[in-house]
């Protein structure tokens, strides 16, 4: 479990923390883990200029199993030594074990719960509770209706009661990916709307049967994973792939491989991959090889979106076997160099290993806020001042249709002024899909 800013605040509120005493100099935050809340096996000793500061000067860590870290008499002197070497002279000790010992997205896979410490799964780290499940305001049907409807007031309190009916509900949103799937170009709003939220829903619960849907989704041909589910496909595809495969990475590959499939949809294949690996569901060195695989033969010698995460989901998961051929790539313009500069191998390679993929893990994270996750979508909303005014348009949306409970009908798969394959209006001489599109 990795160390936050709340350790600060538990362990800010024990009798050795005196803020107001040696404001200037450096403090030392002690965080113990451990496989339970009773026994601390990993002690965590970070060192900041001041209070407040977000990046430490200077980490260690201690382990054992012989005992409790925080009694051992060989580790004590150890610490006291580390944290005297810096001129701190106020040290800030978290009263509480703060979870597991084991490190999300290294040693376990990232949004799952630790295999080796049962103990955490389900418990709040810094309070020791059960983590309190939200109680649902609405039922499981009116959560589709609602999902399905898509009104601006109300889909957060839905998407809130889906958890509490998780059982109930994911036979029906699997059932809506059928349902969308069947006809992309010709689905309903509604149709589409309860499509987009289901693709998150279950990328949230992590629900493997909902994997082969959205490799359908994501095979679809050109245009059509973005006719039903607009530009989810380039903004979150590869989460939403990532977080429901079942471990089986054969139909990512087969996507990828797919030249009948839209580029974009591939790509999103691509970035899955890079996700699981970063992600530690899977092991990273077969990613990299096949990686390396796709850049030696395994792609087609032409530019493509595919190309392009190629480089940038390499450059995301340290894969440096494939630079060389990567670099090759830029030469013969298979890479565009609009999307990513060469010049961002050589920062990848530049950092300390590990650096990269850790940036990587924080950016791209499984889903888990699907109100957070949608955010980016264009939603209605009534001016509550003025009523007579009518309905408030986010952004560029105003010609978009109203349903009668004043949403924007298809607000996130609104299709863009100028078509997808026409020439970009910047005057690039490329698509739009390539250029300003993207």
């Amino acid at each position: 479990m990795r160390f936050d800013d709340r350790c600060t605040t538990i362990a800010g509120m024990t009798k050795n923390s005196r803020p107001r005493d040696s404001a200037g100099s450096p403090v030392a935050i002690l965080a113990p883990y451990g496989p339970d809340n009773t026994r601390a096996t990993k002690l965590v000793v970070s060192i900041f200029r001041r209070p407040g500061d977000r990046n430490p000067l200077a980490t260690r860590i201690w382990t054992t199993e012989a005992a409790d870290v925080r009694s051992d008499p060989t580790i004590s002197p150890e610490v006291a030594a580390f944290v005297s070497s810096y001129g701190v002279k106020r040290t800030v000790n978290a009263d509480r074990i703060v979870g597991c010992p084991h490190e999300e997205g290294i040693d376990y896979p990232m949004g799952r719960s630790c295999s080796q410490c049962p103990f955490w799964a389900g418990i709040d780290r810094f309070t020791h509770e059960p983590i309190a499940v939200p109680v649902p305001s609405m039922s499981a049907e009116d959560v589709l209706s609602t999902l399905t409807e898509d009104p601006p007031n109300e889909f957060e309190a839905a998407l809130t009661s889906a958890d509490a009916h998780r059982e109930a509900l994911v036979d029906r949103l699997l059932e809506a990916l059928e349902r969308g799937l069947a006809d992309p170009s010709g689905a309903s709003t509604q149709t589409a709307s309860l499509f987009s939220y289901a693709l998150y829903l279950l990328a949230k619960w992590r629900e493997p049967r909902a994997y082969p849907y959205v490799v359908r989704w994501l095979s679809l041909a050109e245009e059509e994973p973005f006719e039903i589910a607009g530009d989810i496909v380039t903004q979150d595809g590869a989460r939403i792939l990532a977080a429901v495969c079942d471990g089986n990475l054969e139909p990512i590959k087969a996507l990828v491989l797919d030249r009948q499939a839209d580029e974009w949809g591939r790509s999103a294949g691509v970035g899955a991959l890079m996700l699981l690996a970063a992600w530690a569901e899977v092991p990273r060195a077969p990613v990299i090889d096949w990686f390396l695989w796709l850049a030696r033969e395994g792609l087609e010698r032409e530019p493509s979106a595919v190309w392009d995460s190629l480089a940038a989901d390499s450059a995301d998961v340290e894969a440096l076997e494939v630079f060389p051929e990567l670099r090759r790539a830029y030469d013969r313009e298979l890479i565009d160099a609009q999307f990513m500069r060469r010049t961002e191998l050589d920062a990848a390679e530049a950092r300390p290993r590990g650096e990269t993929v850790r940036q990587t893990r924080e950016r791209h994270p499984p889903i888990d806020d699907v109100a957070a996750a949608t955010a980016w979508w264009d939603r209605l909303s009534r001016d509550a001042d003025d009523k007579s005014e009518g309905l408030v348009y986010d952004d560029d949306v105003g010609n978009a249709d109203v349903s009668e409970y004043g949403a924007v009908a298809e607000p996130y798969r609104a299709p863009p002024k100028v078509g997808r394959n026409e020439p970009c209006p910047c005057g690039s001489g490329k698509k739009y899909k390539k250029c300003c599109g993207q």
